[in-house]
């Protein structure tokens, strides 16, 4: 999960750890569950690592590194379970500013936002076959409106979905939340989506995502929100919830 710089982040897995960023150390970190035992995986990282994932059954661990927003100099990487033989898979140039990350294990992929890149990106587990999904524009001027930076991003990988935030301006009441497919309609492009849905608006600032696919909810922090806020690493993030509709019923 990823929000601001100075937070941490972490998230549970069937390793019996949980694994977690510490963003302003430039660390990644795992634990047991009461909080005993914990690693020094990844260290010395200078380029705000933010979103994390870890694929237990192939002994890998995946996250994001913001960079220097104005020097498009994000990447995407990865290390052994254990912290051994990092390795760059998306590199500097090809992405952006990368924020949280999902893992597809059933297609050997990965999807993350890209926010100053105001896009929404996938790629096989090696970094190849980079794609944009979500175009929200392009250069400077488009940069400047905060409400098409992409943030936060939740996939549905059986019902073909992807879900994903736009937080817009600090709390400005914005922010809003969107699905579209996995795939990009046939003869359209990522600036021409015609399957894109706004599922809510007028959002305080909704940043990280996740799925509860089994009961079919819909999870996100609103660092914006002060009626319902929890304070955590000096920012406020708030955890909303809707139902979604059941399977049979989501438009596909």
């Amino acid at each position: 999960m990823s929000s601001t710089p100075n937070d941490t982040k972490a998230i549970a897995n069937k390793s019996g750890r949980v694994f977690f960023i510490d963003a302003s150390g430039g660390r990644l970190l795992s634990v047991n569950p009461d909080g005993s035992d914990v690693k020094e995986l990844v260290t010395g990282r200078h380029r705000i690592p933010d979103g994390i994932v870890v694929d237990v059954e192939h002994g890998h661990i995946y996250w994001t590194e913001m960079g220097i927003p104005n020097k498009e100099d994000g990447s995407i990487e990865r290390a052994n379970i254990d912290g051994s033989n990092r390795v760059t898979i998306v590199p500097n140039g090809k992405t952006f500013t990368p924020k949280q990350l999902q893992l597809d294990k059933r297609n050997g992929r990965l999807y993350w936002c890209d926010r100053e890149g105001m896009r929404v990106m996938r790629s096989n587990l090696d970094g190849s076959h980079l794609q944009t999904l979500i175009q929200n524009g392009l250069g400077e001027a488009d940069r400047a409106d905060l409400t098409r930076w992409c943030v936060g991003i939740a996939i549905d990988v059986q019902d073909g979905k992807l879900y994903w935030t736009q937080k817009g301006i600090d709390n400005a009441g914005v922010g809003r939340i969107f699905r579209a497919g996995l795939e990009v309609p046939k003869g359209e492009t990522p600036t021409s989506r015609s399957d894109i849905e706004v599922l809510f608006d007028q959002l305080p600032e909704p940043i990280d995502l996740d799925l509860d696919l089994e009961n079919r909810f819909l999870y996100w922090t609103d660092r914006g929100d002060p009626r319902a806020a929890i304070l955590s690493a000096g920012h406020r993030s708030t955890l909303r919830l809707t139902q979604l509709s059941p399977r049979s019923s989501l438009p596909i």
